[in-house]
């Protein structure tokens, strides 16, 4: 889709949203009159001592009533209107480039310490993760960090993702619709207290008790009704109420362990079915791992588990806790009836809750078909996986606006592959397309592109090398622990790819020549495919006995005064350098 169209949404969306508003003026208006004549009638009925005036105040009442359940339906549309413009505006901003200001870079993600988060804007300031993430739930947004791997998957995991983003590629407004309902979830928002519970689920009261609650309530509540009609003193059922609440608040910490994980879930399980609900709708049959007959069965249970919550929360509320406690032992039956829905439905609430993971990670996914053009499906190999092979048709890069970027193409089997080329040519970038698009593939996402195939590899990359000073370690000796590691990798014989950006520029230039003619020895073989990058023209000569050597290069070219470049990859080595006319061009002579 273009841009053009999202903003076509957004106009229609406010549109829709000051409807909204001005109908709920109304709403407002309405109420308040509606209120001042239920007043004014029960005013009248109590003067006039007529009955008329008390019907109509009756029906004043029950319009009243229905004024507020319009108005709180209208509310929840409103809000729904809200969320979806908000959605709408952040397809807008990977357009427009503000996706850098979205809050969410998967930062609480890197620790798992891959390179390559780094290395090719995976996770983190300015990342494929931050403009792809719709996820609202901590859960979701594991998901779609996991999903973003340097290594690749089985094939039949693989096809399960792809399915499931393919589903959500062709269905821009229905995406928006989720997405929209998911943003009533609060952010990073997890029901892992709840599932932790129900994984060490505690006893079932006895069933002595489970009399109890139900005996001494129906005893107070005759009691009370006969002493209404003075048939017995009113004493007899202060007596059994102050015993209720006696065994309510002896039994407070105890009833807690079972009711505290249902705090705060209520909404948050209502926006659950919500989406449920929607995605049933939307699937014709199962899709990777969103199925509709899971979805079904997980409705009324998940809706049900909501009821319970909102009973919970009667907790807050200290005055009413006492009062319903006192009456009819409230905390009692909370806790027998979620017990009853643990045995019958604890063991599936995971599952079913990971449906809407999947369903977030999908959706995040599939917003590269929905705001590229070039977004195709990759094809991954399975013929030999053992023999890497790529095939990269007019791959660009998905952080590089369409209109902006340089598409570029290359197929490439085991070999070593040299690429020279000139400061800010292009050379980075290619390394890090290639490279990331291997990672999207593997996550079931589409690529930027005409076509991508590939066999399975490893994504194993040198590009951003710091040092370490409290580990005292240097930039060099931190690139040779990564080549190392390359190394050892295809020791195993696991398939590689293996990327380079200007190899051990952390020293001196006499030193990374003969180092690097050593370490590229060592990365070439039957099981690698090794791309560097370098202005070291002296290693475009570099021989191997195993594989092919093959040089590529970008170079630049002067217009009246201009440094120019086509980004476009050419065969053979660089014949051109730009670094005095950078020099020149920043004021340093």
């Amino acid at each position: 889709m273009e841009l053009s169209y999202f903003e076509q949404l957004r106009r229609e969306s406010q549109a829709t949203i000051e409807g909204y508003k001005k109908k709920s003026q109304l709403f407002t208006t309405k109420r308040t009159l509606s209120f001042l004549a239920l007043l004014v009638t029960v005013a009248v009925a109590y003067d006039m001592n007529s009955p008329w005036p008390l019907l109509a105040g009756i029906l004043i009442f029950a319009y009243f009533f229905y004024l507020i359940r319009g108005h709180s339906r209208l509310h929840d549309d409103l809000n729904y209107e809200i969320n979806r413009e908000a959605v709408i505006n952040d397809y807008i901003s990977r357009f427009t480039g503000d996706w850098k200001k979205f809050e969410d870079k998967g930062e609480d993600f890197l620790d798992r310490n891959l390179t390559q988060d780094i290395d090719l804007n995976i996770l983190g300031e300015a990342s494929i993760y931050q403009f792809l993430n719709t996820a609202r739930t901590l859960e979701g947004r594991r998901l779609l960090a996991s999903r973003l791997v340097p290594y690749p998957i089985n094939t039949h995991e693989l096809k399960l993702h792809q399915e499931e983003t393919d589903f959500f590629n062709n269905r821009v407004e229905e995406s928006i619709k989720l997405q929209a309902i998911s943003r009533q979830i609060p952010f990073k928002h997890s029901v892992q207290t709840l599932l932790d519970y129900l994984k060490d689920r505690q006893h079932d009261p006895g069933s002595f008790i489970n009399k109890l609650i139900f005996i001494l309530p129906v005893t107070a509540l005759i009691l009370l009704g006969t002493g209404l009609m003075n048939l017995i003193p009113m004493e007899a059922s202060i007596v059994i109420f102050i015993i209720q609440l006696g065994i309510a608040l002896v039994s407070l910490g105890k009833n807690a362990v079972h009711i505290t994980p249902l705090y705060k879930l209520n909404k948050e399980l209502i926006t659950y079915c919500q989406l449920l609900y929607t995605m049933k709708s939307l699937l014709p049959e199962k899709r990777g791992r969103l199925d509709p007959a899971e979805i079904d069965e997980a409705l009324k249970p998940i809706r049900s588990l909501g009821k319970l919550c909102a009973m919970a929360e009667v907790r807050h509320n200290f005055i009413l806790l006492f009062a319903l406690n006192a009456l009819v032992l409230w905390d009692f039956h909370v806790v027998r009836m979620f017990i009853s829905w643990q045995k019958e439905y604890g063991h599936k609430l995971e599952k079913w809750l990971n449906i809407c993971y999947e369903a977030e990670a999908a959706i995040s996914l599939s917003v590269i078909g929905h705001i590229r053009p070039d977004a195709i499906m990759p094809e991954l190999l399975d013929d030999n996986p053992n023999d890497p092979h790529i095939e990269a048709d007019k791959l660009s890069h998905l952080l590089i606006p369409y209109g902006d970027t340089v598409p570029n193409s290359l197929t490439l089997n085991p070999s070593l592959n040299i690429i020279t080329g000139s400061n800010m040519s292009g050379k980075t970038t290619w390394l890090r397309t290639l490279a990331s698009s291997c990672i999207l593939a593997y996550a079931g996402a589409p690529v930027c592109g005409k076509g991508f195939k590939l066999t399975p590899v490893h994504v194993l990359t040198s590009i951003r090398v710091n040092d370490d000073l409290g580990s005292g370690i240097s930039t060099f000796y931190a690139e040779l622990i990564r080549i190392k590691n390359m190394i050892e990798t295809a020791d195993k014989g696991i398939p590689v790819l293996a990327v380079i950006d200007e190899i051990f520029k952390g020293t001196n230039s006499a030193d990374r020549i003969v180092g690097a003619e050593a370490a590229l020895k060592h990365l070439s073989r039957t099981n690698l495919i090794t791309l560097v990058s370098t202005h070291d023209f002296e290693l475009c000569n570099i021989k191997s006995d195993q594989v092919p050597v093959n040089n590529y290069h970008f170079e630049e070219h002067f217009h009246e005064d201009k440094l120019l470049f086509d980004y476009t990859m050419k065969d053979g080595p660089c014949k051109t350098t730009n670094a005095q006319f950078l020099l020149k061009l920043v004021g340093i002579k």
